[in-house]
């Protein structure tokens, strides 16, 4: 935008969750890795959204999994010297303050048209239960974003409604008061990953142990879920088949790769091959979880919290300079 400058080239943030899956790796993290490593869109900045994970838990469920997450994306490859780390509640006063300014700018009737916190009402709960914290999250997702003055951030499809959101009151809040906040743009990662559970019935997750690669599981305990995973009769495709694929080639090099389609073409003219896909995807499984468990165990807790010191003062820095300007141009004058 013409007259503001930008402060972080791209932006996103990661839920401290305990555990992640493989399908947590290629669907979200694999892609955070894969922008730091090209440069083409420029230096990011990650931050755990703890602030966010209590719409759906306590502050003891967020806080302990914060560390071993941090560690998480490292081992994967984020490489903390080319990006900045911080914990969201490291700029709760930031975000609370802009929160109240923002919320002046969308109605309730708005907020309730966002595409997944439609969803999340619709399946959880109704709206007659949905807590205040829960349907502000758009406005606090927008604040995250405004006050490093973030360039691009990347998203799914099914996430660009929250973007589009922190864009809309960018512009509404300019118009207002004055060009102040850059408005920010959506870096498009197209549709997201769906990687389904081993087991069938529904997508892969913790809640549902028995189909999920989870990273610090024991390795044999992955292998045999690979084993025991729904694949589809010889000649046949199916989702199931389909995110066992997903997974296989996520893991593999390149000669592995060309391996497993040679199976599928085996497979595909009506041979049954599903126990030499498994063993192959399991070669290139165990390898990569070996080298994911030693990286990880080499990471130390003050590793980390030097880490997340050093990027929550940039994004301190940025917050803090942000809300000068936001006051400003709104005349406030005995903040």
């Amino acid at each position: 935008m013409k007259g503001i400058d930008y402060k972080v080239d791209v932006f996103t943030g990661i839920r401290p969750t305990q555990g992640l899956t493989i399908a947590n790796v290629i669907g979200s993290v694999h892609t955070i890795v894969t922008l730091q490593r090209e440069k083409e869109a420029g230096r990011p900045m990650v931050f755990v959204a703890d602030l966010h994970s209590l719409t759906d838990g306590t502050p003891q469920d967020t806080q302990k999994h914060i560390l071993d997450i941090v560690k998480d994306y490292i081992a994967l490859g984020l490489d903390p010297k080319g990006c900045d780390i911080f914990v969201q509640s490291q700029l709760i006063e930031e975000i609370a303050e802009l929160n109240i300014y923002l919320s002046r700018l969308v109605t309730i009737s708005e907020l309730l048209r966002v595409p997944t916190l439609k969803e999340k009402i619709k399946k959880d709960m109704d709206v007659s239960n949905a807590s205040v914290l829960l349907a502000m999250y758009p406005i606090m997702m927008a604040s995250d974003i405004l006050l490093q003055k973030s360039k691009y951030v990347p998203v799914g499809d099914d996430q660009v409604a929250h973007v589009e959101i922190a864009r809309d009151l960018a512009r509404k809040f300019n118009k207002i008061f004055g060009e102040t906040i850059p408005v920010p743009n959506v870096l498009s990662l197209g549709k997201p990953a769906r990687i389904k559970s081993l087991s069938g019935g529904g997508k892969m997750s913790k809640s549902n142990p028995t189909g999920a690669i989870v990273l610090d599981d024991d390795i044999s305990i992955s292998l045999s879920k690979i084993k025991r995973a729904q694949t589809a009769f010889a000649g046949e495709m199916t989702d199931s088949l389909d995110s066992l694929l997903k997974i296989g080639k996520f893991v593999s090099n390149t000669e592995e790769i060309r391996h497993i389609d040679e199976i599928m073409v085996k497979h595909m003219n009506g041979e049954n091959v599903m126990g030499e896909l498994k063993g192959v995807i399991n070669t290139s499984l165990e390898r990569y979880l070996r080298e994911f468990q030693v990286k990880k165990s080499k990471i130390l807790d003050t590793e980390i919290e030097e880490v997340i010191k050093n990027g929550g003062e940039v994004a301190k820095r940025n917050a803090k300079e942000t809300i000068q300007e936001i006051r400003k141009a709104m005349g406030l004058k005995y903040i």
